[in-house]
């Protein structure tokens, strides 16, 4: 097995910062420029309505491609072997293109006043109510969905340059703050089109670069049906990674996805719907304008490259252990443990110019997200729930306020992360993800399509599915005998649709006139 650390030279320490620095420049420029245009209030939420299919395409793959596709997916390949690709996206691209297809009629929601993804619901069903509801059950979930972009950050930037996690935690926080509260959402959008390009390229590169380190398809095989699973912390179990699912020893050992084939099921319909779910890559189409056939076909091409990255960050994951053999997952890597494989692997296979570009997409899809999600919880504070109870607030007093609400829902997960790092990122994430998957698909966008969904069938999918997200099996879930993943994934997923179809059909929707100018 080669050695797994390889050595932190100044030359690799200046190559990461600069390119680091060269990212964050031009991701604050962009947003500093963008901010000339932003006047008011809503400006400053979606733009002016003019993003096109490029700008939008990128922006969309940069929010989905977070954390846990970016880097997150190295260290579940790493950890869990052929067991881990089915958290490395199976369906990626099909959950990605479903949200283009209903994604884009947000637009029509704009139109008529709509301003976040909430206020969409508002207009939907006339309801302030659900749309304080959904704004605060986005803000939980979201929040949880933030701690894993922490880590990704925290850790490139320990491996690459040795500064200590912590302090690694707190840049990074500064950095979302300072451009989101520059730039807002036109700011956001235009920069994480940049960084969807650059992570897409760092990805691709990575990806094809570690295959060959590692001696190709082949030799990764043979390599992998040598290692078995080992817990984070450095506990043997004597499971094969070869298998595609990784059968439990103890009840405990259910809480994951790749158990048997129920959990394998449930994981393949979260990536379905999750993209649609995410209310950060919804948003994305709040200021985009109307585009052709062959404009939407570019987006969609866009897409489907972008939704091939994840795959080839889980390949890094495969290379690593490969050639490192489980030395992550003993205690000497603690909080970090196999999530390190990647940013090891670009120093490895790639030199300083692997490592920097791959350390500089890690940001920038980690911030993207941060930031998509940063700007989106604090207009629920403020535009779903404030400006929603009182509609006579100043907007630049509310404009004022949002750009404070950043501070805490910056701050929280930074502490959740400094305080309690999730050993192995994306299996962290996926909780949020199967959440905001089983509820917002529907919600939001089944909604936008179905006449006869009502506000009582989406606040009742929305309560049943924040009460099933607190009975995840690593949380509440244990203290009922909920300790297996996939049941809870799919009781949480289909139980949430089944709510919001049932009790839609059993109760009034909107007069047919009031529905004729939303469809």
């Amino acid at each position: 097995m080669a050695d797994a650390s390889p050595e932190i030279t100044p030359a690799l320490v200046f190559g990461v910062i600069t390119a680091v620095a060269a990212f964050l420049a031009i991701s604050i420029l962009l947003g500093l420029l963008t901010r000339r245009k932003t006047r008011t209030f809503e400006e400053w939420l979606i733009g002016h309505r003019d993003i096109g299919p490029v700008v939008t395409g990128f922006a969309l793959i940069a929010t989905y491609l977070s954390g846990w596709a970016m880097y997150g997916n190295a260290g579940l390949g790493y950890t869990f072997g052929w067991a881990g690709s089915w958290l490395i996206g199976t369906v990626c691209i099909m959950g990605i293109a479903l949200c283009l297809v209903m994604g884009y009629r947000v637009r029509r929601y704009v139109q008529l006043g709509a301003r976040t993804v909430p206020e969409m619901l508002r207009v939907r069903f006339e309801s302030k109510t659900l749309q304080a509801l959904a704004g605060l059950s986005m803000v939980v979930l979201l929040i949880v969905y933030s701690v894993g972009q922490y880590k990704a950050m925290a850790t490139v930037w320990t491996i690459t340059t040795a500064t200590p996690f912590q302090w690694s935690l707190v840049i990074t926080a500064a950095m979302v703050l300072v451009y989101v509260a520059a730039g807002g959402y036109i700011g956001t959008q235009w920069v994480s089109c940049f960084q969807g390009i650059l992570l897409t390229v760092a990805g691709w590169t990575l990806g094809v670069t570690s295959l060959l380190w590692a001696g190709g398809p082949a030799k990764i095989e043979e390599m992998l049906k040598t290692q078995s699973f080992t817990t984070p912390g450095g506990d043997s179990t004597g499971i094969p990674l070869s298998s595609y699912i990784i059968p439990p020893s103890t009840p405990k050992d259910m809480a994951y996805p790749w158990v048997d084939w129920v959990g394998v099921t449930a994981s393949i319909f979260m990536f379905l719907f999750m993209a649609t779910g995410f209310p950060h890559n919804v948003a994305r189409f709040l200021g985009t304008r109307k585009i052709s056939k062959k404009e939407y076909w570019t987006m969609l091409f866009i897409a489907i490259i972008g939704g091939l990255t994840p795959l080839w960050i889980g390949v890094v994951g495969f290379a690593g252990r490969a050639v490192f053999g489980g030395v992550l997952l003993t205690s000497q890597y603690k909080p970090i443990y196999g999530d390190a494989v990647g940013a090891l692997v670009s120093i490895s296979a790639g030199g300083v110019p692997l490592a920097a570009l791959f350390t500089a997409s890690v940001f920038a899809a980690s911030v993207s997200t941060l930031a998509g999600m940063a700007l989106i919880m604090a207009t629920n504070i403020t535009r779903d729930l404030l400006h929603n109870a009182n509609p006579n607030l100043s907007p630049k007093g509310l404009l004022w306020l949002t750009r404070i609400m950043l501070i805490p829902f910056i701050a929280i997960p930074l502490w959740w992360t400094m305080t309690a790092t999730p050993p192995v990122l994306s299996v962290f994430m996926a909780g949020s993800a199967v959440a905001q998957a089983g509820i917002f698909f529907f919600v939001v966008g089944v909604s936008m399509y179905w006449r006869r969904a009502t506000k009582w069938g989406a606040a009742s999918s929305i309560v049943y599915g924040m009460f099933l997200t607190v009975l995840h099996p690593q949380a509440y879930g244990r203290h009922v005998g909920l300790y297996h993943w996939g049941c809870w994934a799919l009781l949480l997923i289909f139980g949430s649709a089944s709510a919001y179809f049932l009790v839609s059909l059993l109760t009034k929707p909107l007069p047919k006139e009031k529905l004729e100018k939303l469809f």
